[in-house]
């Protein structure tokens, strides 16, 4: 990624943010300011359920619906797979419910028919609502590529009752992918990279101002929400855990952009125990990374790595389910990672510096447990 020519700069977000307990039962009232014609794609976990509450929800509506389940992965075939499903319907608006991958599928079905998309996150485990992304896989988790769109979600619907109930893994792994954002804006506005508004501009004061807020809000509240979060609390501080993972994190990477937090995470799958993790558990493991390459201050690694012990985000190999990593896997990881967002970093990196930097990280890791 080069270093912008021109001095413009931009902001890009949700038309709206609706955060909330029970927000999910005023879904009917959301879709139709946008259309009649309701495509709803919802994660295989809660779609039996949901399914049945949104047909009784429509019931005598002049809106039309069609309920689909999502196929767990997102693949370029699982995009065209449920384009397909919504032909007949030619929907107005497309919404998707669950996690990370159902989210960013039901964006790209939405823009391939050009209609609004409302996102509905069942977890606050990634920034994935706020951002007018998609993050593609293979089949089989590794990463191949995004797909981004002239226009962030319509509607961004939280229903905190429903992400408070969730397991309290998905929260944890939401503060490390939130946790990233920061770090990763400083390293951009250093390289005056491109965000990732159109065909990118410079970070605007609010893009800074949003990623130091998220930052701040998950260290300081991040113990006490997962706290209460295991105990399936909706507390003040889960609330705005809650909006950090999911609002401040999406405007933060929209207008800023990632860096080594997020290579490391996306070079990691091709070790397949990696694959397997949370994305925001690869991305924590990568904000480790990306400050012992940019050797940054002891203070600020030794607070990442407290605050990664107290809430259990991974810190080690093992942590990672990778105990036994080799020399050659992790030069892989270094190797693959490379083709990601290491060349925002104002320095030049190389793949050696990056083997080294995540075998210190988890050295360091084995001795801060």
């Amino acid at each position: 990624m080069s270093m912008l020519q021109h001095s413009s700069r931009a902001w890009g977000s949700p038309s709206r943010y609706i955060q909330g307990r029970y927000e999910l039962d005023n879904l009917k009232q959301h879709t139709e300011t946008y259309g009649r014609r309701v495509f709803i794609l919802i994660d295989v976990f809660f779609y039996k359920n949901y399914a049945e509450k949104f047909e009784k929800m429509y019931a005598g509506s002049d809106s039309q619906i069609l309920c689909e389940q999502f196929g767990g992965q997102i693949t370029e075939e699982e995009i065209l797979r449920c384009t397909d499903l919504a032909k007949d319907l030619q929907p107005d608006v497309v919404v998707g419910i669950g996690g990370g991958k159902t989210m960013d599928t039901a964006k790209a079905v939405a823009d391939n028919y050009k209609a609004a998309v409302i996102i509905v996150p069942t977890t606050a485990s990634t920034d994935a609502p706020a951002m007018g992304l998609s993050v593609i896989y293979t089949a089989a988790g590794e990463h191949v590529g995004a797909r981004h769109y002239k226009k962030n979600p319509d509607l961004v619907l939280l229903d905190t009752d429903v992400i408070s109930k969730a397991p309290v893994r998905f929260f944890v792994a939401g503060m490390g992918d939130a946790l990233s954002t920061y770090i990763e804006c400083r390293a951009n506005k250093q390289s005056a990279s491109p965000n990732y508004v159109n065909t990118g501009y410079h970070q605007t004061i609010a893009g800074m101002a949003v990623s130091k807020a998220c930052h701040e809000t998950v260290l300081a509240k991040g113990v006490n929400a997962k706290l209460a979060a295991e105990k399936g609390l909706c507390t003040k501080d889960v609330e705005d855990v809650i909006e950090a993972n999911t609002l401040l994190s999406g405007l933060g990477v929209q207008n800023t952009s990632c860096a080594g937090a997020h290579s490391i995470a996306e070079g990691i799958t091709v070790l397949e125990p990696c694959a397997k993790l949370l994305h925001g558990e690869v991305v924590a493991f990568g904000i480790l990374v990306q400050l012992i390459v940019e050797g940054a201050p002891k203070d600020e690694i030794d607070e990442m790595y407290d605050f990664f012990n107290k809430v259990g985000l991974p810190s080690t190999f093992a942590d990672l389910g990778i105990a036994d990593a080799t020399e050659a896997d992790i030069r892989k990881v270094a190797e693959t990672s490379m083709h990601s967002y290491w060349d925002v970093e104002p320095f030049a990196v190389n793949p050696r510096m990056i083997a080294d930097a995540i075998i210190l990280a988890d050295a360091l890791g084995k001795q801060k447990k």
